[in-house]
């Protein structure tokens, strides 16, 4: 036999041999009176040592501890409440009446075990588990959401914490920091950084910004910002431009989208000959 098993049947027998001594004590008080009253003294020593020694009850969430300590007390409530009747009434029909109690007492007592379920209750999972998978939750959707006092006024940068920057998101750990339209309106260039100091703007799959933005992913470019590092990046959005070379490209988003920023020089490359080598 495992130990807690034997612990678990030790203990329903010391409630039962406690049931049938509460009862004896009932009968006994219908025709001793002298009886009554060091039956109650007993009664309430029983309880509140019962009830202050259990290291189950004593450590029960403070949600739960109220109800197991209830169902723990009610037994002995039960039994003293009917001594002090027979201490009371002492009629005959009282008697027949207390008698009936007790037998009832004994009964209830004996199949319901309302001690041994209030301990069970106090074993229940603490409700402090749930609390912390909704604080869990919680911190989980304070990470999905920006807070609305830290969404900016801008619309198009709005538009991009709200929907952009979750977390598993396109674009998490961003921020539009300016957005100015460029070759007379007909493209937008939004400068994106990252929130994260020292941390370069994470890789943006136009793929899934086209998804999100339900535009052509052709129509959308993200450049490297020259002179700048990869903490910041350029988001193009729009058709580019028939002519013109990408140094009037960057002049253009230079002087509109990023105010103080000297475009020094523009490289080329024609990789094709590179990869036929």
């Amino acid at each position: 036999m495992q130990l807690r098993t034997y612990i678990d049947t030790v203990r329903s027998g010391i409630g039962r041999i406690a049931t049938l001594t509460g009862t004896g004590l009932l009968g006994t008080g219908l025709f001793l009176h002298d009886a009554i009253l060091p039956g109650l003294i007993t009664t309430t020593a029983a309880a509140l040592g019962g009830t202050f020694l259990s290291p189950r009850l004593m450590t029960a969430h403070p949600k739960k501890k109220a109800i197991a300590c209830t169902l723990y007390l009610s037994p002995h409530l039960g039994l003293g409440s009917l001594l002090v009747a027979e201490l009371v009434a002492t009629g005959d029909i009282a008697r027949w009446i207390e008698g009936g109690a007790a037998l009832l007492w004994m009964e209830g007592v004996w199949w319901t075990r309302p001690a041994a379920l209030g301990k069970r209750v106090a074993k229940w999972p603490e409700p402090a588990a749930e609390e912390s998978a909704e604080a869990d939750e919680e911190e989980a959707g304070a990470e999905l959401e920006v807070a609305p006092a830290e969404l900016p006024d801008e619309p198009v940068a709005r538009w991009w914490a709200l929907n952009a920057t979750k977390k598993d998101g396109v674009a998490p750990y961003t921020r539009i920091v300016a957005v100015r339209p460029i070759e007379d309106g007909r493209r937008l260039a939004a400068a994106i950084a990252s929130t994260l100091d020292g941390e370069p703007v994470p890789d943006i799959n136009l793929k899934r910004l086209s998804a999100l933005m339900d535009f052509p992913a052709k129509l959308l470019a993200l450049e490297d910002i020259p002179g700048r590092g990869a903490g910041i990046q350029m988001l193009l959005i729009g058709p580019p431009p028939e002519t013109g070379g990408d140094a009037d490209v960057w002049t253009e988003i230079a002087r509109s989208a990023l105010p103080g920023v000297q475009l020094v020089e523009v490289n080329e490359y024609d990789m094709s000959k590179e990869l036929t080598r």
